[in-house]
């Protein structure tokens, strides 16, 4: 066997075992690159941008979200008496009328990050965040299946602002 590297013309590489047309690679690339970019934008599903606000005595709480067909993401901000507020991420799944999902935010001030079951109820144009009682399986936080979870003594009921 010839251990020697062939020289070849310009724009092909030989190796020991392969010989690779650097055109034609590139070619082939571009080729599968519009290929998946196509079927990618027919897969991606609308999604509709909407701003929720809430007020609960000296409390309020801002809610953008956006919606897929069956998931949902956004941020949720919630300021207590204006003195600190909790602000991070929300995100999760869209099943009929109930948004359930995870709400990841951190505490005015507090460097520590916490993540906690969030449940929303979709009634008329409102949205009504549900209570109830949790627990910690794994160090993450869920509702408890037990106990269902509260939409009538609840603490914010989003109204749509935009």
């Amino acid at each position: 066997m010839n251990n020697q590297i062939q020289k070849l013309p310009m724009y092909n590489i030989q190796t020991r075992y392969l010989k690779v047309n650097i055109p034609g690679l590139i070619v082939i690339i571009a080729i599968a690159n519009f290929l998946c970019g196509c079927s990618n934008s027919d897969k991606r599903e609308k999604q509709t941008k909407v701003l929720y606000s809430a007020i609960n005595e000296n409390d309020t709480a801002r809610l953008k979200l956006e919606f897929g067909e069956k998931a949902f993401d956004g941020q949720l901000e919630i300021s207590y008496k204006g003195l600190y507020k909790d602000s991070g991420s929300v995100n999760g799944i869209i099943k009929g009328d109930t948004l359930k999902g995870t709400y990841y935010f951190q505490r005015y001030g507090i460097p520590k990050w916490e993540r906690i079951p969030i449940s929303l109820l979709k009634r008329d144009s409102k949205l009504i965040m549900g209570v109830g009682d949790m627990e910690i399986y794994m160090n993450m936080t869920f509702f408890k299946k037990t106990v269902p979870i509260d939409y009538e003594n609840v603490k914010f009921i989003f109204e749509k602002i935009r």
